[in-house]
């Protein structure tokens, strides 16, 4: 069920439906019968933001056409490689989120901030793999990343609903979701404390969330160069901070791993 961003509690209807490709909506209209505001679909994506703007420089350049079609042709397979100080290709970075995530259990799994639609692709495979039941959703601020996403799980042969949506404002009901997932974003993702209330709130009492994230850097270079990219709108938390965060947010901590800057969590 995908709610209102403004009624998050009702569920929206569809209004018009122009085109269906596989069974999901290619194009069309869905409205909330409480505000009577009207939400497009075009290309297979749901978009809840209209003319919204980036809110900061880093959220600016992701919504750049090039910047999506970079992401996972260029700096994405390196990432973790190169923050973490040790091998770390994306089979093991995604084998060990799927592992983390549960998702043989099935139910709504969502993938927040997804760019490219990394996370979601993975969930989506492992889903298909186990014979799960559920959903795989990706949300994203930039249009141009998913419209990236979309097109790389249409070549997989993956069914990923994509929804342009706030990190703050998680169009879906509470308790609704087995799985959130999130690849990175949090640096980016401007009000920390209210993307992680969403993220209380949509946890199914069994839920589980599970997030790669940066945090502070350790050596005194890295600090200034952490520094610097703040002021383009990121940021690096300390791993107490980050916890603080997630305490603040009513999240249960169950599991941390760090590596270099790298930290990866399990919350309920």
């Amino acid at each position: 069920m995908i709610t209102c961003p403004r009624h998050r509690e009702t569920a929206l209807t569809t209004e018009r439906i122009d085109r269906v490709v596989n069974g999901m909506i290619e194009t069309g209209r869905l409205r909330c019968p409480t505000c009577a505001t009207e939400y497009p679909i075009s290309d297979g994506i749901l978009d809840l933001l209209g003319q919204q703007w980036p809110g900061s420089i880093a959220q600016l350049v992701n919504v750049l056409p090039p910047a999506a079609w970079a992401y996972e042709r260029t700096w994405r397979p390196l990432a973790l490689s190169m923050l973490s100080g040790e091998e770390f290709p994306l089979e093991r970075e995604l084998a060990l989120i799927t592992e983390l995530a549960g998702v043989d259990r099935g139910g709504l799994m969502i993938d927040v901030g997804c760019s490219n639609g990394l996370y979601a692709r993975a969930l989506a495979q492992a889903r298909r793999r186990s014979g799960a039941d559920g959903l795989v959703v990706g949300i994203d601020l930039s249009m141009a990343m998913l419209q990236e996403a979309r097109q790389r799980a249409r070549r997989e042969g993956l069914r990923i609903s994509f929804i342009r949506a706030s990190a703050q404002a998680l169009p879906f009901a509470a308790n609704s979701a087995s799985v959130l997932a999130m690849g990175g974003s949090l640096n980016e993702i401007g009000d920390i404390p209210a993307a992680l209330a969403e993220w209380r709130r949509l946890l199914a009492p069994h839920g589980r969330g599970v997030m790669m994230s940066l945090v502070a850097a350790g050596n005194p270079p890295g600090r200034i160069f952490q520094q610097l990219l703040g002021t383009g709108g990121l940021q690096f938390p300390t791993v107490d901070e980050l916890n603080q965060y997630f305490a603040n947010a009513g999240l249960r901590l169950r599991a941390q791993w760090q590596y270099g800057i790298v930290v990866f969590s399990v919350v309920q």
